[in-house]
């Protein structure tokens, strides 16, 4: 059975291994209680003398990073989003954290 679900969104997170414990409050906070995580490998270059850093690369020793994912319906995912967005402007992190949010077009 196919089930259209126009409303259900994918969060990704990614972040230092550093954060992982205040990713989880802010899941907990919003009262998201399932959820997936892996242990990632990030690296980090700069793209030019000066330059904000790019996400990917591999000019510097690698970092234990986090990926965590969610599926939750539009408000959840939009309150999720709203709460790292001030988790970060709250911080003058050089990484901050990343939050994604993606329409999930089918699931079965």
């Amino acid at each position: 059975m196919t089930q259209s679900t126009n409303a259900m969104k994918l969060v990704a997170i990614m972040t230092l291994d550093a954060y992982r414990d205040d990713v989880h409050a802010l899941l907990r906070d919003r009262e998201i209680e399932v959820f997936s995580e892996l242990d990632i490998e990030g690296h980090h270059q700069s793209s030019a003398a000066g330059a904000a850093p790019a996400w990917f690369g591999s000019s510097t020793p690698p970092a234990d990073s986090t990926l965590t994912w969610a599926f939750l319906d539009d408000d959840q995912a939009d309150h999720l989003l709203d709460a790292i967005a001030d988790f970060n402007e709250r911080r003058d992190l050089e990484r901050p954290v990343r939050g994604f949010r993606m329409d999930v077009d089918r699931a079965v």
